[in-house]
């Protein structure tokens, strides 16, 4: 088989016109070995066959079965609310720490992200640089340094879609520009003023084509003209100056034009001051969580150790009186009566009742803790009735009794010791 194969001559048929353009411009094929291209074997287990087609990604997310739906659910939460995290963000965490979710959530502080919330400020300043700089934002990023590219492009569409409602800047504008017009209007009337006072030109064909409109002639039921925003297209064209709250002195272009890094200089004092700033609030941040991680703990460590307390059927003078004012607070509750009093029983607390019923005329104090919680006025004893010796009732002289037999035992016990 030949080398080489030659194609049939241009001679040996007519082709058209539309077939000789078509037609390629070599006039031989080079067939043999030497012009194939050598195949290596397959190798289908070899690794580096998949090598080079690797994406190279990041590992985000891998889930586990260590960790539940409702903890991680929590922990989600926790990071969208407390850090602003995403839900990408908050899973690569805890994907980063092995799913420990303690770990995550003590590492969140760390790697606040940056919010992507605008401000009233924010959106002003939107307005302002895209009214300099149009759809250029690499430059509007300059004067929005935290935010980023892709923020901006989304904020830049769901703000477009709001410009048919007029903004206070666009109206400062407009009333900015009106006198402007009006301004404007007023030098032609006063130029065309000072011409009419002159002779007037006859051959002058500007003033043949200017329209004569009548004084009295009202304008018909014509279409009326639609006002097209000033940032429509052109917003370098239309725009004449600076927006609201930016102006122009000669003593700051001098100084711009004089020092030409002033500018980057200046930006970079503000981005020192952000970042200042910043550092104290994470540091803020940082305390505010220590705190909160003590809070957690509780106060029980802190509480004095409760001491055992020994019960005593002697009555001071000091506990008689606490007792009295128990009584005034609690009525009958002798069990809170005791937890007051500290060293003494229930029963305690009812035999000093009963003993000391006439001494400290509890009877009254009984009386005015009623009408407390009747919320009307009571009819206390007076105290000389009682001092005069009121007649009690007969289970309260029983009691008395009781009482006295009880304090008689213990002092005939000593004498027998003795």
């Amino acid at each position: 088989m030949p080398a080489v194969m030659e194609k049939p001559s241009a001679g040996s048929g007519i082709l058209s016109r539309s077939r000789a353009k078509t037609a390629p411009n070599y006039s031989m094929i080079r067939v043999g070995t030497n012009y194939q291209a050598v195949i290596p074997e397959c190798k289908p287990e070899s690794p580096a066959r998949y090598s080079n087609k690797e994406l190279k990604g990041m590992l985000v997310w891998s889930p586990n079965h260590c960790v539940s739906d409702a903890k991680l659910d929590k922990y989600i939460a926790m990071a969208k609310e407390k850090h602003g995290y995403n839900i990408e963000q908050a899973l690569g965490m805890l994907l980063w720490h092995k799913h420990d979710v303690e770990k995550s959530l003590a590492d969140l502080a760390n790697f606040t992200p940056f919010p992507d919330e605008w401000t009233v400020e924010d959106k002003v300043l939107f307005e302002q640089a895209f009214g300099f700089h149009g759809k250029c934002f690499q430059r509007i990023q300059q004067m929005l340094p935290d935010k980023l590219i892709p923020s901006l492009v989304k904020y830049y569409y769901s703000w477009k879609k709001t410009r048919s409602r007029t903004s206070v800047m666009d109206r400062q504008a407009r009333r900015l520009g009106g006198r402007k017009d009006k301004e404007d209007s007023d030098e032609v009337e006063e130029g065309r003023g000072a011409v009419s006072e002159g002779e007037p030109d006859a051959g002058d064909p500007k003033r043949e084509l200017l329209p004569s409109r009548p004084l009295n002639a009202r304008p018909g039921p014509g279409k009326k003209e639609v006002q097209v925003s000033q940032y429509r297209h052109h917003p370098l064209r239309t725009r004449r100056r600076p927006p609201k709250g930016m102006y122009l002195s000669p003593e700051g272009l001098t100084a711009v034009s004089g020092s030409p890094d002033l500018a980057n200089l200046t930006l970079r004092g503000l981005d020192s001051q952000l970042i200042s700033l910043k550092r104290q609030v994470q540091s803020m941040k940082q305390t505010n969580s220590s705190l909160r991680q003590a809070l957690e703990g509780g106060i029980d460590p802190l509480r004095p150790p409760e001491a055992n307390t020994k019960f005593n059927s002697r009555w001071t003078t000091d506990e008689q009186l606490l007792a009295v004012q128990a009584i005034r607070r609690y009525g009958k509750d002798f069990g809170a009566i005791a937890e007051v009093i500290g060293n003494k029983t229930l029963t305690q607390v009812k035999t000093f009742f009963v003993s000391y019923r006439r001494r400290f005329n509890l009877e009254e104090v009984l009386q005015e803790w009623e009408a407390e919680q009747d919320g009307a006025p009571g009819a206390p004893v007076p105290m000389e009735e009682a001092r005069r010796g009121a007649p009690l009732p007969a289970p309260a002289l029983e009691e008395d009794d009781e009482v006295r037999r009880g304090e008689q035992k213990p002092s005939e016990e000593k004498r027998g010791t003795t």
